[in-house]
């Protein structure tokens, strides 16, 4: 089986998980709706505290403590999920009060994540600036989405870790690290593949009504504006699925790559072939 079709395979399987177990679907819906009430009520704090004040530092600093808010709210449910995806993997019956449960018992943890994921955006959109201002908007493009790949690549583990370990941002990222050197191969290719499947039925059709929504004549505005509710309803559901999809896949691969143990409806040989020592090359 060729590369995209494992990823097919993965996809199936994380899905699987979802449908026995329709509570997992409640986190990635909180979090939504909490974004959702983060950035409007820091976004227009700091919109009202410029246009009052006319301190652009002081409103800086408020979408500062919005943006860190809104990764700790999202750090936060993607540890809620995880912890009950794992659960879930094992065949237990879980709630949404179970989620949040675990996730509160991390939550000085999540605190430290959310500001070590602020502190590495922050210093790479730097490194973008000056990087476009001395050597042009494409080489900052470039070094800048290798670094948020490099970046995202040495992270893959660290919610599955801090869920079902309870370690540290450190340690976290050191024990994430540690997986993706022993056994680096197709775990991101994998989330990849999700994404890209997600990409195709959902987001790409999402867009489309978009975009379809305003190339509408004006006769016909009523249609123009159900085809980009439509969209963006489309897009929001693939958005969730997603979130869903990736995060039981990378509970399944780390209870895997750590313990050797197959759960849920993955298969050995599916899993086996998810990850990919170094060297060896997968078949296209």
């Amino acid at each position: 089986m060729g590369r995209i079709g494992r990823g097919w395979q993965l996809t199936k399987r994380s899905w699987s998980v979802v449908r026995q177990d329709r509570s997992l679907a409640a986190f990635p819906i909180v979090a939504t709706i909490a974004g959702l009430g983060v950035i409007a009520i820091f976004g227009a704090g700091g919109a009202a505290l410029y246009s009052d004040t006319d301190s652009e530092p002081a409103a800086i600093v408020v979408l500062v403590i919005g943006a860190y808010v809104l990764i700790t709210v999202s750090i936060f449910c993607n540890v809620a999920v995880s912890a009950c995806a794992a659960r879930a993997l094992e065949g237990h019956d879980t709630t949404v009060g179970e989620g949040f449960a675990a996730a509160r018992s991390r939550f000085g943890v999540i605190l430290g994540w959310a500001g070590l994921q602020l502190v590495i955006g922050a210093l790479i959109s730097i490194i973008q600036a000056l990087l476009r201002e001395g050597a042009g908007q494409l080489l900052a493009a470039l070094v800048g989405g290798l670094a948020n790949l490099a970046w995202q690549v040495a992270t893959f583990f660290v919610v599955p870790v801090i869920a079902l370990e309870g370690l540290g941002p450190k340690d976290a990222l050191k024990r994430s690290l540690t997986v993706i050197r022993e056994r680096w191969g197709e775990g991101v290719t994998g989330t990849f593949a999700i994404g890209g499947l997600v990409f195709l039925l959902a987001f790409l059709p999402g867009a489309g009504l978009v975009v379809l929504g305003f190339l509408a004549s004006s006769p016909e505005e009523a249609v123009g504006a159900v085809l980009i509710a439509l969209g963006v309803i489309v897009f929001v559901l693939g958005a969730l699925v997603q979130t869903l999809l990736m995060a039981v896949f990378r509970v399944a691969l780390y209870r895997f790559a750590t313990e050797d143990r197959v759960l849920g409806a993955f298969e050995r040989e599916e899993l086996e072939t998810a990850f990919r020592p170094r060297g060896r090359r997968a078949a296209l």
